[in-house]
């Protein structure tokens, strides 16, 4: 009986640490997932700017026009590896719908912006 009884606290020991576990690791899920989007954000307005810096004047030697490139493709690089991050976040952290449209949504933009430094950078 006594075996039983050390059986079965064990086993209800062993489900109170994985279930305090789990919601641990949604609330750091939910962390991550936090700071990732922030740096999503981030990495928009350094890329908007950056952008915004580029095609403000247009290049009028080889030279610039070399720089410009470089800018944009450093910074599209920089947004597309937080692109991914983020992406490779969600998958991990949601569920469900919002699982399926976000990654659906990331994939969508993460090809393009691929096609774009693609055809530019390489």
């Amino acid at each position: 009986m006594n075996s039983r009884l050390s059986t079965a606290a064990a086993a209800a020991m062993l489900a109170l640490m994985l279930s305090a576990s789990a919601a641990r690791a949604a609330d750091d899920c939910e962390t991550v997932l936090e700071n990732v989007e922030d740096a999503v954000q981030i990495a928009t307005k350094v890329l908007e700017g950056n952008l915004a810096e580029v095609t403000k004047d247009k290049p009028t030697d080889d030279k610039e026009k070399t720089s410009v490139k470089n800018r944009f493709c450093a910074a599209s690089g920089e947004f597309l590896g937080t692109s991914r991050a983020y992406r490779a976040v969600a998958s991990e952290c949601l569920r469900g719908a919002k699982l399926r449209n976000t990654v659906a949504s990331l994939d969508e933009s993460i090809k393009s912006l691929q096609g774009s430094i693609a055809k530019t950078c390489n």
